[in-house]
C-alpha cells in the first residue's frame, strides 16, 4: 500500500493539531507550579510601589537576569502590640518578611509553652490571649515561635536548555510575652 503526498500531509496536519491541543490543555491546566495561597500578587511585586500601610509580606521585585541573586538570610520582623499583659488580655502579633523574591511564603506560628491561646497558626496577623488566671503564680512567660519559609523557583533558558532552580529559605523567630497580676 502506497501513501500519497496528500494523505501524508493530512496525517501530519492531524498530528500537529493534536500536539497543539495537548500544549494548550497543559498550559491552561497550570503546569507552572502556581500557588493559590501566595501572599504576593503580580500587580504589587514591589512593596515600595504600594500605598497601603497594612502590607505585611513585602517582596522586592528583581528583574530577570541571567544568574539570580542568592539570598542568604531572610529579613523577618515581628511586631507585638504589648509584651507585658494582664491575665485575660490579648495582644496582636504581626510578621513581615522583606527583601525576598519567592513564589511561596508561609508563616507558621507555634505556641511553644501552651500557655494562653493563639487565634490561628498560619494567619497574619494573629492574636494571642493570656489565660484568665496564673494558677497561683505572680508572673508567667509565654514563648511564641514564628517559622517563616520562602520557596523561590527560577526558570531560565541557557545555552544548554531550560534550567530550573528551586531555593528554600527558612527563619525562626521567638517572641517572649509576660503575664503579670
Amino acid at each position: 500500500m502506497q501513501v500519497s503526498r496528500v494523505d501524508m500531509f493530512f496525517y501530519m496536519s492531524v498530528i500537529g493539531i493534536y500536539i497543539l491541543i495537548a500544549g494548550l490543555v497543559l498550559s491552561l491546566a497550570g503546569c507552572g507550579g502556581s500557588n493559590l495561597k501566595n501572599p504576593v500578587s503580580e500587580e504589587s511585586a514591589t512593596a515600595e510601589d504600594s500605598e497601603a500601610t497594612d502590607d505585611v509580606v513585602e517582596l522586592t521585585h528583581i528583574p530577570d537576569v541571567a544568574e539570580p541573586e542568592q539570598v542568604t538570610d531572610l529579613d523577618v520582623k515581628i511586631t507585638v502590640t504589648k509584651k507585658t499583659v494582664q491575665p485575660g488580655e490579648a495582644v496582636e502579633l504581626t510578621a513581615s518578611v522583606k527583601g525576598v523574591r519567592g513564589t511561596s511564603v508561609t508563616l507558621n506560628w507555634l505556641n511553644i509553652t501552651q500557655f494562653g491561646e493563639l487565634s490561628a497558626s498560619t494567619e497574619n496577623p494573629v492574636t494571642w490571649t493570656a489565660p484568665q488566671t496564673l494558677d497561683g503564680e505572680n508572673v508567667q512567660v509565654e514563648v511564641i515561635q514564628l517559622v517563616v519559609t520562602v520557596i523561590s523557583e527560577v526558570v531560565s533558558v541557557g545555552s544548554s536548555g531550560i534550567e530550573t532552580d528551586t531555593q528554600i529559605f527558612t527563619d525562626t523567630k521567638n517572641v517572649l510575652l509576660t503575664v503579670r497580676n
